[in-house]
């Protein structure tokens, strides 16, 4: 009997824990071994990673004594969503357009543009780079007849005299003409189709 006194005071370690060996042996679950059983090292979980818990229950902080916060962590990529089919064509935009030449031999840099704003074209000069245009109207019917409705893109040309072109939504040319100091009086005439 004395062997199994001198056997009970004896400490067995055990995953380094001691415990009673008496207490083990003889099946008993002592509040003492029990509470010997509950003080075993825990692993917890900290940002994805496996980290040790202190004795206390607690986490252990993260190195550098800044405690368990987590950085941000990125997700994952989410699907590319399908294309839609193309919805139907929209109606088409107002017609605006320009086009500018220079005067040929002109030293003062004067030039003429022809411009197409609201359904109107008109012809302009001006005697500098930076100075300020006089516009003539070639959308008058009583000055200009046959004037194009749909007319859609404007382009002008000097030689001698300007010449101005548009082109209708539907694809067809019409021009006119005017004197150099912009006076217009010849009518518009359609111009074979390209």
């Amino acid at each position: 009997m004395g062997s199994v006194f001198g056997a009970a005071r004896r400490v067995w370690p055990a995953g380094g824990l001691a415990v009673p060996l008496v207490l083990v042996l003889g099946g008993v679950q002592a509040p003492a071994a029990a509470a010997v059983q509950e003080a075993a090292p825990v692993v917890a979980v900290v940002c994805g990673k496996t980290a040790p818990v202190a004795a206390k229950g607690g986490p252990k902080g993260a190195p550098g004594g800044r405690g368990t916060a987590c950085p941000a962590q990125r997700g994952g990529k989410k699907p590319k969503a399908e294309r839609g089919p193309a919805g139907p064509q929209g109606p088409p935009g107002p017609c605006v357009d320009i086009d500018t030449v220079g005067v040929p031999g002109s030293m003062s840099g004067a030039e003429y543009s022809a411009a197409l704003s609201r359904g109107r074209t008109y012809v302009g000069y001006r005697s500098a780079p930076t100075g300020a245009y006089a516009w003539k109207d070639l959308t008058n019917h009583r000055q200009t007849p046959g004037y194009p409705r749909n007319a859609c893109g404007v382009a002008v040309k000097v030689a001698d005299r300007v010449y101005v072109k548009v082109l209708t939504t539907a694809g067809a040319v019409f021009e006119t003409s005017c004197t150099l100091t912009l006076t217009c009086t010849l009518g518009w005439a359609a111009v074979i189709n390209p």
